[in-house]
């Protein structure tokens, strides 16, 4: 078998005269169909941008929401740790007040 290997440069000059061939109307067509097919491409590309800019613009206020949250989580964790230390520095003294006067008790009978 004998096969026919044509060069790219080949190949597109015999589409090119292809294209030439075509009448006008078929040209005009085949343009048109071209455009159409390339408008809606980028009509999908537009939308998939738009829902991803959306999808990250609603992602940042979530982001940000959550930081305001933790920073109050933060706050309260600190208002809270400090309270229950001086909570458990008054117990201490309290303790220890408890255990002189007990002593003293003890030790006037």
């Amino acid at each position: 078998m004998n096969k026919l290997m044509l060069s790219a440069p080949l190949l597109a000059a015999l589409m090119a005269g292809a294209a030439w061939a075509q009448s006008a109307d078929e040209q005009l067509l085949a343009a048109q169909m071209a455009f159409q097919q390339a408008q809606s491409q980028q009509s999908q590309a537009d939308g998939r941008l738009k829902a991803a800019q959306e999808a990250k613009t609603t992602a940042e206020q979530r982001l940000a929401g959550a930081q305001a949250a933790l920073d109050k989580a933060n706050a309260e964790l600190a208002a809270a740790t400090d309270a229950q230390a001086r909570g458990q520095q008054t117990l201490d003294q309290a303790t220890q007040t408890l255990n002189q006067a007990w002593q003293r008790k003890e030790g006037g009978q």
